[in-house]
């Protein structure tokens, strides 16, 4: 990294950016890390791979704006594994990345931390070498996360006081904003999940006498991914196309093995999910309701079905599902397979309609939630932020 010469607009400001996943892919980092770098910033990130078991790993991210270097620690965990069976894997993770701060605290000047899993160890570094912090949140951490009871009020208590001195914090939705509710972040901007468009999304040659559904994201109980598989296995009329990696991977190779009307992809790229989900008709955002988070969800499937015009099957009372009931661009269930079945013969009902639903969702889409805009959000914060007095942690 070169050294600092200025703040905002074209700019060697030096941005170090944490997250505890591999961003193998991770669509929001990426969006995030593409505009910055765009814009002049130069960033390196910082990441866990959790499936790896080695000290650190520099490699490159490939961007459209450029390649940007990233770090992995390799520190075996699993995922979706909660606090509770990760907390060593997760102290080891803070401690590498600490440590990684403190022997590089000349090289950087902005530490743009991705939830309270790196917040803590970030606003610690923050404050003590002198630096802007931005707290990004992806998911409130005692909603979104297995936290044991006996824990949440003290992490509650630690994450708001770091929202509190964050020269910069980071949300979703503007849902979002009930989460934080008690908090007093010195500067708060809303920056939606929304999809960076490529200037051509091609479209793969499926079969087009099937109706296909597909999700492409962490493949984890409660997602509705089993449940979709269920129902779909035996019905001729439908296609479950799904990719990703977590731990029904092996779940998922099996049943495409066994059924041809499941097909499994395994891990794709950014590119790769948006040419999947443009060729297919339906797309899944299911989260199980019973998690307090997922009423605040901000689903990345929610904003490419948008962005590419495909109608969408929710849970109700979740994230964005109010949107999808009030225009009329899907199907919301409860979290139950038959109600899945019922809504997926709905949607197929309406198959006329999906031409003009979809030239809907694209409008709305255009008009509130495009990258463009939160582009523009995402880099006014950032030439805010060296604004603010040094903050006191």
């Amino acid at each position: 990294m070169a050294n600092s010469t200025g703040h905002g607009g074209k700019t060697n400001t030096r941005i170090v950016l944490l997250r505890s996943n591999p961003v193998d892919p991770d669509s929001r980092v990426e969006k995030e890390v593409n505009s910055l770098t765009g814009a002049g910033y130069e960033v390196e990130i910082l990441a866990w791979d959790r499936d790896g078991d080695y000290q650190i790993n520099d490699a490159y991210l490939r961007l459209e704006s450029g390649k940007v270097k990233i770090h992995r620690f390799g520190i075996p965990a699993a995922f979706d594994g909660g606090i509770k069976n990760n907390l060593i894997p997760l102290i080891k993770f803070n401690y590498r990345v600490y440590s990684w701060l403190c022997k590089n605290r000349n090289n950087y000047d902005i530490i743009h931390a991705c939830d309270f899993d790196t917040a803590f160890i970030a606003s610690l570094a923050a404050g003590r070498f002198k630096k802007k912090f931005v707290y990004d949140i992806f998911d409130y951490y005692i909603d979104a996360f297995n936290v044991p009871g006996f824990l949440k009020k003290t992490i509650e208590k630690m994450d708001h006081r770091i929202i509190n001195t964050a020269d910069g914090v980071i949300i979703c939705t503007e849902q979002r904003k009930e989460q934080i509710k008690g908090t007093r972040p010195r500067r708060l901007v809303v920056i939606h999940n929304a999809p960076a468009g490529l200037k051509e999304i091609k479209k793969l040659a499926l079969d087009e006498s099937k109706i296909k559904i597909v999700y492409v994201g962490v493949l984890i109980e409660g997602r509705f991914i089993e449940e979709i598989s269920e129902a779909v296995k035996n019905n001729p009329v439908y296609e479950f196309h799904v990719g990703g990696f977590g731990k029904l991977e092996s779940y998922l190779r099996e049943m495409s093995r066994k059924y041809d009307n499941i097909i499994f992809y395994g891990k794709l790229s950014y590119k790769e999910t948006l040419e999947l989900e443009n060729s297919c008709d339906i797309m899944a955002a299911i989260y199980d309701p019973a998690v307090p988070n997922h009423y605040y969800a901000a689903p990345n499937k929610f904003y490419e079905a948008l962005m590419l015009g495909k109608p969408l099957i929710m849970a109700r009372n979740t994230g964005m599902s109010k949107i999808v009931e009030r225009e009329g661009i899907g199907e919301l269930i409860d979290f139950t397979r038959s109600s899945f079945s019922r809504a997926l013969a709905l949607l197929a009902e309406r198959k006329q309609e999906w031409p003009v639903i979809g030239a809907k969702m694209k409008k709305i889409y255009k008009e509130h939630y495009s990258w463009d805009e939160m582009e523009k959000r995402l880099l006014n914060l950032y030439k805010e932020v060296p604004d603010t007095n040094l903050s006191t942690y």
